[in-house]
């Protein structure tokens, strides 16, 4: 099969799938109206079911993705029957269940300063049965780190308490076993478990000068060996235990260079007898109000399959869009976190954006004549969504625009070609950088006014725009306009894995769904092969057929970085676009190794788990009630049908990252076009997509997006303030379930909105 990437050059260890990200959805080919019309407001159901006009299913053939260089497993058995883990960890501030005073967040979960400085390590897990014994196990943990180290704590077995305290977690750092590990000679593992071990040398347990800052390869590999459950009593270690652990990872060398040097890491949870790492919630221990000891999460929960992550123990509800997923390899961690900078860096003066961090020289100055913003940080703050705010330039949202051309085909605008950009920054040197062509802003909003069948009122908004140029002058709106917001990005790289013949089942199964709300796939042109059709994934009408198009296309058309797949400056069409014209002879400025890492970080994202998901050994009543409410929302959510587009469960296939293959995963999303009524419409087509088709947008991780930021709003074009509004704009495909939900009592309603805050 024909591999998208096999022509990208450059791209050492894994082939470049540069990944969806920034705050461009679609490459300026989605719009909304401008008409400032009083739009119908939804209103409860009439006596005969409606049923929107059923988009056609397209019938022009495509070819499927594939990964002909796929990496290693992560996950696998060998021909001795040992198991074999293989994962990534990076430093940590702060333990995973400490919070700060009256319960506010913590720092477990935060990235610290220089944090992509060697201060990863990958970590492999050998699970031996012992010989003679039914179901004891011996675990080999083999820790491989960035830096050369001058002591390494293991704890494990978790117990929180000691004898003395009271009935409570009073000690939420305290381990069963806090020793240290013993270095491993060469490095190399040819069987577990080692019979040597106990005559190993142990760590350095004193600082030193490393014979260098690079990687130490197989000179510095540490080794734990565990065969006892050390919060039981030490206990032989049995099929199915948990084993909780955690590093101190201590950094040889001068600290007048290294800057902090002491460091903890992350708290992971193992089964013996199976591979891979678990994401964990607090379970039940000695009875206290709000239990303690690791617990598995049950499947219901992994919205993200194995890359789900744990729960948010350190109450920092804000952080847990940005965090890498559960079991990354640990070949992908350091590359992982040097993507992360990469996002974090600005491309006009390769600051980083979190205050601390070393600066990304090497980045500086490539940055666009014309730009909406200067990292992808911007517009993803905290890998969230962006939102438009009254007033203000809508400089963290996509504003595409074009024309109408003969025939009604569109055009590029012929002042701004496909977009516009609004971007400004004025340094901290007073440099300024002006990448603004023209400000578009939101007037005030139209209200819509309704009432639910029981006499509720509500109230929706549609935006409506006002344009001028950089001096303030009034300025005609484009003949065709989308205003776009910025997306939340978890879970792409697992959107990307799942499988054509997957969507096709959901294409065939549509076609007889009682309300006609089945939906098509959209096709699109190969970006690397226009010759070639592809199965349509991101952005808000599926305009993007891989994570790897999106990356580069994101980084010209947001920021005005030119790549290799995207030499030419996005920016140059339209009368304003003669500097970013003259830009092109600077060729590309991102390298293909960079995109890589940059691909890495955004494939590689965690997705959060499900809350407040069954489990009866919280028993206190605040619990079992959000548990029962939850429960109850969801099954509304699916008794309403809205499941027949937010889809609650895909699998996902064979993919190049080895975290993302064979995966049960749950994005409540279908990823196919649906007719969502005129109220929702635009005069734009894309692909096979016609003006009022969308894509079923994902849902998991949405219950994050106020936390990061509490003026979030919600649909395309931020029009809705809450989740309650973005439900009353469904229409078109949608409007049957959309009544459904108007005509449940108001509590129904509310246990549905938390269902869907649970996710």
């Amino acid at each position: 099969m024909y591999s998208p990437f096999a022509s990208i050059r450059g791209f050492g260890r894994a082939p470049a799938m540069m990944a969806s990200l920034l705050c461009l959805f679609l490459a300026g080919r989605n719009a909304s109206s401008s008409d400032n019309a009083r739009i119908a407001s939804p209103q409860a159901p009439a006596a005969t079911a409606h049923l929107a006009v059923r988009p056609s299913a397209s019938n022009v053939s495509f070819t499927p993705l594939s990964w002909p260089n796929q990496l290693a497993d992560t996950q696998y058995t060998l021909p001795d029957g040992t198991l074999v883990t293989h994962i990534g960890g990076r430093v940590r501030s702060r333990h995973a269940r400490e919070q700060g005073a009256n319960n506010q967040g913590g720092i477990y979960a935060i990235f610290p300063v220089d944090y992509f400085e060697h201060r990863t390590h990958d970590i492999t897990i050998y699970d031996n049965a012992v010989p003679g014994s039914a179901d004891e196990r011996v675990l080999t943990i083999v820790v491989r780190p960035q830096s050369y180290l001058h002591g390494t704590n293991f704890r494990h077995g978790y117990i929180g308490r000691t004898a003395s305290d009271p009935l409570q977690p009073t000690r939420v750092a305290l381990y069963a076993d806090n020793g240290g590990m013993k270095l491993l000679p060469g490095g190399v593992i040819t069987k577990t478990p080692l019979a040597n071990y106990n005559a190993l040398a142990s760590d350095p347990n004193t600082n030193y000068t490393p014979p260098s800052y690079d990687v130490p390869g197989n000179d510095f590999v540490l080794v734990k060996q565990i065969n006892t459950k050390a919060n039981e009593n030490h206990r032989p270690l049995r099929t199915g235990d948990l084993v909780e652990f955690e590093l101190g990872i201590f950094l040889a060398g001068d600290k007048t260079l290294l800057g902090q040097t002491a460091y903890y890491a992350d708290a992971l949870v193992y089964k013996a007898g199976s591979t891979g790492v678990h994401a964990w919630y607090r379970g039940p221990e000695y009875n206290v109000v709000r239990p303690w000891d690791s617990t598995v999460m049950p499947d219901e929960a992994l919205s993200g399959g194995d890359l789900t992550v744990q729960e948010d123990t350190s109450n920092q509800p804000d952080k847990m869009l940005e965090q890498a997923g559960t079991n990354i390899a640990g070949y992908n961690i350091q590359p992982w976190m040097e993507g992360r900078r990469l996002f974090h860096t600005s491309f006009a003066t390769g600051a980083h954006t979190e205050p601390g961090n070393k600066p990304f020289p090497e980045q500086a100055g490539k940055i666009g004549p014309l730009f909406a913003a200067d990292a992808c940080a911007q517009c993803h703050f905290a890998d969230g969504k962006s939102s438009p705010a009254l007033g203000s330039p809508l400089s963290k949202q996509g504003v595409f625009v074009s024309a109408s051309g003969s025939g009604g085909q569109q055009v590029a605008d012929p002042r701004f070609g496909s977009r516009i950009f609004q971007g400004m920054l004025k340094a901290a040197n007073n440099q300024t950088f002006d990448g603004r062509d023209a400000l578009l802003a939101l007037a005030p909003y139209i209200q819509v006014m309704g009432k639910y069948p029981d006499g509720t009122p509500y109230t929706l908004q549609k935006p409506s725009y006002t344009l001028t140029d950089k001096t303030g002058a009034a300025l005609p709106l484009p003949t065709r306009m989308s205003v776009r917001a910025a997306p939340y990005l978890v879970g792409m790289g697992l959107i990307e894995a799942v499988p054509e013949t997957e969507l096709q089942r959901l294409v065939t199964n549509g076609q007889v769904d009682v309300d006609g709300a089945g939906g098509k796939l959209q096709i699109v042109p190969d970006p690397l092969n226009p010759q070639i059709n592809r199965v349509g994934r991101f952005g808000w009408r599926a305009g993007a057929p891989t994570v790897a198009f999106q990356a580069a296309l994101a980084l010209n058309s947001d920021i005005g970085v030119t790549s290799s797949l995207l030499p030419k400056h996005i920016c140059g069409a339209g009368s304003a676009g003669a500097a970013c014209v003259a830009a092109d002879a600077r060729g590309a400025l991102v390298s293909d190794g960079d995109l890589n890492l940059l691909t890495t970080y955004l494939s590689l994202l965690g997705v959060p788990a499900r809350r407040h998901f069954p489990a009866p050994e919280l028993s206190d009543s605040a619990n079992q009630l959000a548990q029962a409410r939850v429960a109850n929302g969801a099954h509304l959510f699916d008794q309403n049908r809205c499941t027949a587009c937010h889809v609650a469960q895909l699998q996902t296939g064979t993919h190049m990252f080895a975290e993302l293959r064979n995966q049960t995963i749950h994005p409540f999303t279908d990823l196919l076009l649906h007719d969502m009524g005129a109220d929702l419409a635009d005069t734009f087509t894309e692909g096979v997509a016609g003006p009022s088709e969308w894509r079923t947008a994902p849902l998991w991780g949405i219950g994050y997006v106020a936390k990061i930021d509490p003026n979030v709003r919600y649909l395309h074009d931020g029009r809705a303030r809450t989740l309650e509004e973005a439900i009353l704009w469904h229409g078109g495909q949608a409007t049957n379930a959309r009544n459904r939900f108007m005509n449940m009592s108001a509590d129904m309603r509310q246990q549905v909105l938390e269902f869907l805050q649970s996710l």
